[in-house]
């Protein structure tokens, strides 16, 4: 047996059934998924990301980073690599001890630059993005929409472009002017080939002018400079961290509204945010102390994050359909939908106990799927 034909066994579930019979035409409200275990959460919800599923947009919430990770990864051995994205913090560790990580944010804005091409524009039914984030990414404020769009740049083949002035904007965004790429924010310019490293993707653009003219777009390896995918179009996003004192929004912001919000349990997660803001140790506590010590002349210590509270994402929530799959429903009742999973038994090694268990089962009834 393999997860397909788990999943088909999934798709015929009676709750699964009256799961999606709830969801049909709800773009708010909360419904509890009771009885849900290990992974059969995500392998549900898989069954309603597939393509004859409900057709929406995804958001799975996590209780943290490490559970967050996992879900992930099944989703992905579920689904497929590329079908689903991680929203990750973009620190290396936890926002208290500000070691920002080059790799989350790209993942970061990449998540950013899908939702807000999904916005705007006409591809809610070829796209449904499915994003699986944690608390602690979601506390972190990031650029409104409107901000988001002017500090892009898109480049198509076949377009004209005066090199110079795409120099003076790759400048003005922030991004370093290097002999070679090799981080995020970095571009060079050798001859009639440009190569940048936007933020919203994992991999540089090679850009081939001829003249004024955008010959060819590809991707390419740092370490070995070799083409791994050629490309039509490209958006070159810069660093899109929200500080103290910026305009900022939340995630919850860009998701379209017919979004299904997936978590165990939203007044924990809403408990977490606040934590994360309002944690004496957190760094932002510690660099407001700072600053209030030099009189407001810290400079060179780093800037102090934009936090969002526990409140405005149980706002932002309330606008979308959420599905709870935790032990108990939080906040307002909503729908009860019944499964009966349970965890599955400790053997130890011991194969002699499983092979009990199996035969324990077989007797009673039961279907054993391996």
């Amino acid at each position: 047996m393999n997860i397909a034909d788990l999943r088909s066994l999934y798709k015929g579930h009676p709750g699964r059934k009256a799961l999606v019979s709830e969801i049909d035409g709800k773009t708010s409200g909360k419904l509890f998924l009771r009885g849900l275990r290990a992974s059969s959460a995500p392998l549900l919800i898989s069954t309603l990301i597939s393509d004859d599923g409900i057709g929406r947009p995804f958001l799975l919430i996590l209780n943290d980073r490490e559970e967050a990770a996992y879900t992930y990864h099944d989703l992905t051995q579920i689904l497929g690599e590329g079908a689903v994205m991680f929203f990750p913090s973009s620190y290396r560790r936890a926002v208290r001890f500000g070691q920002k990580d080059s790799a989350s944010e790209i993942l970061r804005t990449e998540v950013l630059s899908t939702l807000d091409t999904l916005r705007n524009s006409e591809l809610s039914v070829a796209m449904r993005p499915v994003v699986v984030t944690s608390p602690e990414a979601l506390a972190e404020m990031v650029v409104s929409g409107d901000r988001l769009s002017q500090n892009s740049v898109c480049i198509a083949k076949g377009m004209q472009i005066d090199r110079d002035s795409l120099q003076d904007r790759l400048f003005d965004m922030g991004f370093e002017h290097v002999d070679y790429v090799y981080e995020p924010g970095q571009y060079a310019l050798r001859g009639s080939i440009l190569d940048v490293f936007s933020y919203s993707s994992e991999t540089p653009y090679r850009i081939d002018f001829f003249g004024d003219d955008v010959d060819s777009i590809r991707q390419f390896q740092v370490d070995t400079q070799l083409s791994v995918e050629e490309k039509d179009s490209v958006v070159i996003v810069p660093e899109l961290g929200v500080s103290a004192g910026s305009d900022g929004v939340t995630l919850l912001d860009f998701l379209p509204s017919d979004t299904v919000v997936v978590a165990k349990d939203t007044e924990l997660v809403a408990g977490l945010i606040d934590n994360i803001m309002d944690s004496p140790d957190s760094m932002a506590a510690r660099l407001r102390a700072l600053d209030a010590e030099s009189g407001g002349d810290s400079a060179g210590s780093p800037e102090i994050p934009m936090l969002a509270s526990g409140e405005q994402f149980r706002d932002g929530i309330s606008k979308l359909l959420v599905i709870e799959t935790g032990s108990q429903l939080s906040g307002k009742s909503g729908t009860v939908i019944e499964f009966n999973t349970t965890p599955q038994p400790l053997f130890h090694k011991n194969f002699d106990i499983l092979a009990e268990d199996i035969h324990n089962k077989q007797e009673a009834g039961y279907t054993i799927y391996i």
